[in-house]
């Protein structure tokens, strides 16, 4: 094992058997504070009481002498805060975008809760990615999935994804994921997933499980420390000479530091160590991204 591997898994254990109930501060934003007999009233960023979480794949490229590369650890999550406060008759919609110096997004999604508990849902993304090489292209993503809420502190769900990938080798996901608070101040979340292309030109048929994990400790009402992972656990080549996707080939481990210096404005910084599709080495890619909450 790699000295940056050994020193990722010594982070992620050190998260997972640190004391989470030393503090004893009052209660407030991000606060994860587990309640016996009813779903956590959890606030800002941390899961709400309707367990309600999307999880939307997009393309983040990055140009250079790699070309676009896909990094899961960029995921874009739309997470309950980011709800309307009103809606009737137990449907919530809303929107929400990117916007990168090459390539934006906008997102729609429509939430239902059929039943206390539980929450369905269904999104589409268009995005657009423009380059000085390759001029413009446009993709889209659909995703749908469930949750339920199992316990106070334990979140389960399945979500579908289909991503048209420039119409070039499109692909699409089934998935499981558990997202559990440990205390107040933890969070673990993992997803186990399968991943396939679709349809497509070269008739290149490819697949793979993938293996998702990210823990998020509370240091503070403001300080947050987020350690991520992910691999391939198995992979299916009908083409063994062509190299896999980089989508079905994402092997990355890194560390953050996360601080609201206000109450609805973030960020979040650090390094992710990601596979180079090309060399097969992995190479450290900085991570800085800015995060907006509304106002209670």
């Amino acid at each position: 094992m790699k000295i940056r591997e050994k020193i990722f898994s010594f982070l992620l254990l050190s998260l997972l058997v640190y004391p989470v109930n030393a503090q004893e501060n009052p209660t407030r934003k991000d606060s994860l504070r587990v309640a016996s007999d009813k779903p956590l009233p959890l606030q800002s960023d941390s899961v709400l009481s309707n367990g309600f979480t999307i999880t939307i794949p997009t393309l983040h490229p990055i140009i250079g002498k790699d070309g676009l590369q896909y990094n899961r650890f960029n995921d874009f999550s739309v997470n309950p805060y980011l709800m309307p406060r009103t809606y009737p008759s137990n449907v919530q919609f809303y929107g929400t975008g990117s916007d990168n110096i090459n390539s934006k997004s906008r997102t729609a999604a429509a939430i239902y809760s059929p039943v206390p508990r539980m929450s369905l849902y269904s999104a589409a993304t268009l995005g657009l990615v423009e380059t000085p090489f390759f001029g413009k292209a446009n993709y889209y993503i659909l995703s749908a999935g469930a949750n339920y809420l199992l316990t106070p502190n334990l979140n389960a769900g399945l979500s579908w994804m289909y991503n048209s990938n420039f119409n070039v080798i499109p692909f699409w996901s089934v998935s499981a994921d558990l997202q559990y608070v440990a205390g107040r101040n933890l969070m673990l979340e993992g997803s186990a997933g399968f991943m396939k292309t679709g349809a497509n030109m070269f008739n290149l048929d490819q697949s793979a499980v993938l293996i998702d994990l990210h823990a998020r400790y509370r240091l503070s009402d403001d300080w947050f420390l987020n350690a991520y992972g992910g691999f391939p656990m198995m992979q299916n080549n009908s083409q063994p000479a062509k190299p896999m996707m980089p989508e079905l080939n994402n092997t990355y481990y890194g560390g953050t530091v996360e601080y609201w210096f206000q109450p609805t404005v973030g960020a979040e910084a650090g390094v992710i160590w990601g596979r180079d599709v090309f060399t097969g080495k992995m190479r450290p890619q900085p991570k800085l991204e800015l995060k907006f909450r509304p106002g209670r």
